[in-house]
């Protein structure tokens, strides 16, 4: 699946052909992108993918330690409990590992825009934590962007379409690693979150889980051999799994072969199968319901009739697959927009907010709590205290009774479960009843109020303390819609005037020439046995010819072209 940068050039995005997601370390250098991504075959454990999973999360949550036992990388405890990955004995926080990726990106912009000062607006997953937020906005920093501010996906998405001036608009939004429902009001200027719903436990991901599965029982059905602990062969598995997907979402049956895949006694064992459309959609009917019965419940949550929707707007790859759609359609009673593709909804939105941001024509959002807050009671309970769904800012107010000369400790948490510990703990507070003895309790009002900001502060009346607790849930974000189609010329100047920098280019062109170099040259470390003499040959001139336009003086044009003729024999190389 391709990755797209932000960057609008004559009205047209510029699509990075290598996926961002994978992440290696080859030596003590980074490698990012399909040079990453096709180390996996020779070395699995050493590929880390999916860090967007671990940021901001501690190593002992359940999702954690459910995704430790799928990756082949190491996930380790980190300095204060948080989740960190280990390759080779060396540690590295998601933070940094999301820099690296943040810093391909930023590299990408320059080749194609020379800037010093890159300004970013990042789109994150609505169900993203306060810590989360802060953490991609400290690596998005760290890489050298000056973040703007963060963006909801499913906000980002609804800004990329300019049809909808006044109604409802469905955002369905699903990736690999989760899936996404929101219904927003879209009324003027403002965009109203009315519903909203994530599943970080769900995505493709899932899906390619079950055609692994398939493809391993398949194995043992024709060669009596199960390859579930050899860890090369699931790596290539993964890796047709995923393709198997994407090309079932066009073609009705998909032939998969996999020669060589294990060995045994007898010799080589291959993987020669073929699964259909049909096939696929029965294995994973049991999620693809799941999903459906979701969408169902949003529409009644939100009551709303289908004829109040007036577009269902989709993001992410995995809403190309033909069964996803179909349930849209059934449960929202329309077809989803085509006026944007999936993996381009939110990037582009991401932009077009980017270029208001910068034009300061912006209007707050009015959000809402994702998740309901509250304490824990008796034997674990789960009270709520302010419900999902309750607009921001929202105050409520509690009383307890607490005896004399005693203390009381209050463990406040966010989420739906019945069971308090099902629930992400917050924080708690220690209410003290200073009071001199006298018949009976006294009564303590504690006051739960949530800002603009998103934070929560807990007040207790009654007494000396006032506790303040940082709610761990999404941060207010700031949007600024589009007024039909009068705005494009507006965004476009807002780019088109971005400055341009020009103290140091020449430093700056030989930088990037010389990071252009050392990819070129890693693919062709990487990839030189596998590829016809021909190509290695022209790599090979493209780096000759990239030096010597570096050496003396530097003819920026000249320097410009050797840099494009070896992305594109670098693109040739990784195509193969």
């Amino acid at each position: 699946m391709p990755s797209y940068v932000t960057v609008i050039q004559q009205s047209t995005f510029i699509p990075y052909v290598r996926g961002l997601q994978n992440l290696d370390y080859v030596g003590r250098r980074a490698a990012v992108g399909e040079i990453a991504r096709r180390q996996m075959l020779r070395h699995p454990s050493d590929v880390i993918f999916n860090t967007k999973k671990l940021v901001g999360n501690h190593f002992d949550d359940y999702h954690v330690q459910e995704m430790r036992k799928k990756v082949l990388f190491g996930i380790v405890k980190g300095p204060r409990g948080e989740a960190w990955v280990e390759v080779h004995g060396m540690k590295f926080s998601p933070v940094e590992m999301t820099k690296a990726i943040f810093a391909k990106l930023k590299d990408i912009v320059q080749m194609n825009q020379f800037h010093h000062v890159l300004k970013a607006v990042i789109s994150v997953p609505a169900f993203f934590s306060v810590q989360q937020r802060k953490d991609i906005i400290s690596a998005g920093n760290g890489a050298g962007f000056e973040v703007l501010q963060l963006i909801d996906e499913p906000t980002a998405a609804a800004l990329s379409s300019t049809a909808v001036k006044e109604g409802v608009v469905v955002v369905f939004g699903m990736g690999a690693g989760s899936y996404s429902i929101s219904i927003l009001q879209m009324s003027g200027t403002d965009i109203e979150t009315k519903v909203q719903f994530d599943d970080p436990s769900l995505g493709g991901d899932q899906f390619d889980d079950i055609l692994v599965d398939y493809f391993v029982k398949e194995v043992i059905r024709h060669h009596s051999v199960d390859i579930r602990d050899d860890k090369h062969a699931i790596v290539r598995l993964v890796a047709e799994a995923e393709k198997t997907k994407v090309r079932l979402s066009t073609e009705p049956e998909v032939r998969v072969l996999i020669p060589c895949l294990t060995g045994s006694a007898d010799g080589p064992i291959d993987l020669n199968i073929t699964v259909s459309r049909a096939k696929f959609e029965n294995l994973v009917s049991h999620l693809v319901e799941q999903i459906q019965v979701k969408c169902q419940n949003i529409v009644k949550d939100a009551k709303l009739a289908n004829e109040d929707i007036r577009e269902i707007i989709i993001m992410g790859g995995m809403t190309r697959v033909p069964k996803i759609q179909r349930i849209i359609c059934e449960v929202f009673g329309k077809h989803q927009s085509t006026r944007v593709n999936p993996e381009e909804a939110v990037v582009i939105g991401s932009a077009l907010q980017a270029a208001l941001t910068i034009e300061d024509q912006h209007k707050m959002r009015t959000d809402m709590i994702p998740l309901s807050i509250g304490v824990e009671s008796a034997k674990g309970v789960f009270m709520r205290i302010i419900p999902r769904h309750t607009t921001i800012p929202a105050t409520r107010t509690i009383k307890v009774p607490v005896w004399c000369r005693e203390c009381i400790c209050i463990r406040i948490f966010m989420g739906e479960h019945i069971r308090v510990q099902q629930n992400k703990f917050l924080g708690e507070i220690e209410v003290c009843n200073k009071q001199r003895p006298y018949q009976g309790p006294d009564t303590f009002e504690l006051t739960f109020e949530v800002d603009k900001d998103n934070v929560l502060k807990v007040t207790v009346r009654n007494s000396d303390d006032q506790l303040e607790v940082t709610g761990d849930f999404k941060k207010a974000t700031k949007v600024f819609p589009i007024h039909g189609t009068a705005c494009k010329p507006n965004v476009q100047n807002a780019l088109l005037d971005w400055p341009m920098h020009m103290v140091g280019i020449h430093a700056h062109l030989r930088n990037l020439a010389r990071l252009v170099m050392n990819t070129l040259n890693d693919v062709l470390s990487v990839r030189k046995d596998e590829l016809p003499e021909d190509l290695c040959e022209d790599a090979v001139k493209a780096l000759i010819d990239l030096r010597m336009a570096l050496e003396g003086d530097v003819d920026v044009d000249k320097l410009k072209r050797k840099m494009h003729a070896a992305q594109s024999v670098e693109s040739k190389m990784l195509r193969f």
